[in-house]
């Protein structure tokens, strides 16, 4: 009985050792409730970046194309003038205005000047002779005579009759504003228009039509009915 009644006193003996250790050990170390740390505490939220709306559009600056009719600044600006330099300076320069009330008066002189020149393209060819040209005046001598054509093609942007669903004849509300070309289509530039062979032929002598450049059209760039220079550009 004594034997063990000692077993049981050493063991509880042992087992307090154990405890107080292990109470001793949690006070001098410290525990997350000791240390004031709640495990559920992620910090103060991130809010991220502040949205502040689109930004502002910028301003513009110098005016640099006008977007108006295909081969007015090539072919009748500076053509003949062999100075890199100065070409580049007229065409800027008539690509900066944007008065359009002042395209006119500001640009006929420079473009009657070459269509004097064009207008010899067809001399001896099917009879053309100098004076052919669409609306050039025969009772004035000089580059004045062609006026009336360097004022249509001075006003240089693209004009739409919007209550005609017809298109098929480029420049038609001009033509039929100078009594060129009766019509009521709606003018304006349409993809299967040839802009480029209107141009030659219209300054050359040979009519509305005539001259080309003998660059046929791309059918699948040009019978859509969906403009085609605004796809993918990695299709």
């Amino acid at each position: 009985m004594k034997r063990i009644a000692l077993t049981s006193i050493a063991f509880a003996a042992a087992v307090g050792l154990l405890s107080f250790a292990a109470c001793s050990s949690n006070e001098s170390t410290g525990g997350p409730e000791d240390a004031g740390f709640d495990a559920r505490d992620t910090g103060p939220a991130d809010t991220g970046p502040v949205d502040a709306g689109p930004p502002l559009p910028p301003n513009l600056g110098t005016q640099i194309d006008r977007v108006g009719r295909p081969a007015i600044t090539t072919l009748l600006i500076a053509p003949f003038d062999d100075q890199d330099a100065s070409v580049g300076a007229a065409r800027d320069a008539y690509n900066a205005q944007q008065d359009p009330t002042k395209w006119v008066d500001s640009n006929r002189a420079e473009i009657e000047k070459n269509l004097a020149v064009f207008d010899a393209l067809d001399k001896g060819v099917n009879g053309g002779d100098c004076g052919n040209q669409v609306l050039a005046n025969l009772q004035i001598e000089g580059a004045s005579r062609y006026a009336p054509l360097a004022s249509m093609l001075a006003d240089d942007r693209l004009w739409v009759n919007t209550s005609s669903s017809t298109c098929s004849q480029y420049m038609a509300v001009e033509l039929a504003a100078t009594q060129t070309l009766a019509n009521t289509d709606c003018g304006g530039r349409t993809m299967p228009y040839d802009v480029i062979d209107f141009m030659y032929s219209v300054t050359s002598g040979t009519g509305l039509n005539g001259l080309g450049d003998q660059v046929g059209a791309v059918a699948a760039k040009t019978n859509g009915t969906t403009f085609p220079y605004l796809a993918d550009p990695l299709q």
